[in-house]
């Protein structure tokens, strides 16, 4: 089951970058670390600590050396040695100005980074925290992954962290393990797909887990690596340059060393959102989350080894969104609440009544900011579509629930399953209130 926020962070040319100086270092006398993530719309989100502020951060192995992240005041991290530099990532968008900032400690876990570089967006455009619908302030790729052995359980929602030095690989005989190819600090992996049954195609894939699909793969026909017949256009993700678009598909078969899994979901974006941008010369796509939440793996980025071990999620059908809508969060609503307690109360007055408990009822009027969920993408003749259905439709009720009483995350899993399960929308247009019905179909 995928989600149908496809959240693609896929920052692939960076302008005046060096490397970050000095690695992480778990604190004395421990070899590794626990750290419990969430796993949200299809992405692993971690608490991180900069300069002692508390932050929510992306890790994402489809990014380099270096941290992005969008703050509302430039002085809340008290940053260091800025300078101004350019950053450019897929999208429709131009290249914006960040600011790089140098001589940042940085914490993860139990984990701690004494000379860390920091690039600073402060362009509210690209911010990811309406699309999650939780606060994201960056994200971190291999400045992390380079100095541990990281074990992720995505079942569990937990990742360990050891010293790479003292870590022992165990006998798996349900494991696999793959040799990684690193081009400006990005894994990549070989694999192997069939596209409309026409035998398998090796490919070179970046190991991106910032990635909400299951596959993305660039159209090169003097390849052998074509669109299949049956596709339909949609809005692929947001990165840092803008809205992605281009075709989505299913796939026959993707091989992974002896793991072949089936009908699996493949999106094909449109070139323009990539030329110009920098990229390894080989790459013929990236593999996403919705490949990875079915293993438990292990990245050892020093080796330039990966592990994957099958776990509960391995079988599990790819989906696309069965709606043809993709919800963002959109500010807050005053919700009036009402807190009714019934108090015991031992009377004092009048002999007869002394000493008998008697209850005090009263009702509390409480008033709470909720948030607020808007349509930003609909996807052609899809139901929603088809049911009327707009971008900028704020919804006020699913199914006749309040629609702050869901998470974007619960609201992605409600759309992408259940074919045939009646949608019931009321959403608010121009400060009219319409109710909308529709229901939910597989697209492929």
């Amino acid at each position: 089951m995928s989600c149908p926020i496809y959240i693609l962070l896929v920052f692939l040319c960076f302008f005046n970058i060096s490397k970050a100086q000095g690695v992480f270092k778990i604190d004395e006398g421990k070899y590794k670390f626990d750290l419990s993530f969430q796993s949200v719309n299809d992405l692993v989100v971690i608490p991180l600590e900069i300069n002692g502020v508390e932050l929510t951060f992306l890790l994402d192995t489809g990014v380099e050396s270096s941290i992005i992240f969008s703050l509302e005041e430039k002085d809340s991290l008290n940053v260091k040695n800025a300078t101004d530099i350019l950053l450019r990532g897929w999208g429709e968008g131009k290249a914006i100005t960040a600011i790089k900032s140098t001589g940042n400690t940085v914490r993860v876990g139990t984990a701690s980074h004494s000379d860390f570089t920091v690039y600073i967006v402060y362009d509210h455009d690209i911010s990811l925290s309406n699309r999650l619908g939780l606060p994201i302030h960056g994200i971190i790729g291999y400045d992390f992954f380079k100095d541990f052995v990281v074990e992720f359980s995505y079942t569990k929602e937990r990742l360990i962290a050891y010293n790479i030095d003292s870590y022992v690989y165990k006998k798996c005989r349900r494991c696999d393990d793959f040799d990684l190819v690193f081009h400006k600090n990005k894994p990549y992996i070989k694999a192997l797909v069939s596209i409309e049954n026409k035998g398998f195609l090796p490919m070179d894939l970046l190991i991106d887990s910032g990635s909400g699909d299951a596959l993305w793969i660039f159209e090169a026909p003097d390849l052998g690596i074509e669109i299949p017949d049956e596709n339909f256009e949609d809005f692929l993700g947001f990165g840092m340059g803008g809205s992605v678009y281009g075709k989505r598909a299913r796939v026959n078969n993707l091989k992974l060393g002896k793991f072949q899994l089936d009908g699996v979901t493949a999106s094909f974006p449109d070139t323009l959102y990539f030329a110009g941008v920098s990229t390894y010369k080989s790459r013929n796509g990236s593999l996403g989350f919705q490949v990875l939440k079915r293993f438990t793996s292990t990245f050892d980025y020093k080796n330039k080894r990966l592990r994957l071990k099958p776990n509960k999620n391995f079988r599990e059908p790819f989906e696309y969104d069965m709606s043809g809508i993709v919800l963002a969060h959109e500010g807050y609503t005053i919700v009036k609440d009402f807190e009714n307690n019934n108090s015991p109360v031992f009377s004092e007055s009048e002999d007869a009544f002394k000493g008998v408990v008697v209850y005090k009822s009263y009702s509390k009027v409480k008033f709470k900011l909720e948030p607020q969920y808007i349509i930003a993408e609909v996807r052609p003749n899809s139901p929603a579509a088809l049911a009327g259905l707009k971008v900028g439709d704020l919804v006020e009720t699913i199914n006749k629930k309040a629609a702050y009483n869901y998470e974007l995350s619960q609201i992605s899993k409600m759309f992408s399953s259940g074919e045939g399960k009646t949608i019931k929308l009321k959403i608010k247009r121009n400060g009219v209130l319409l109710d909308i019905r529709f229901e939910l179909k597989r697209v492929l």
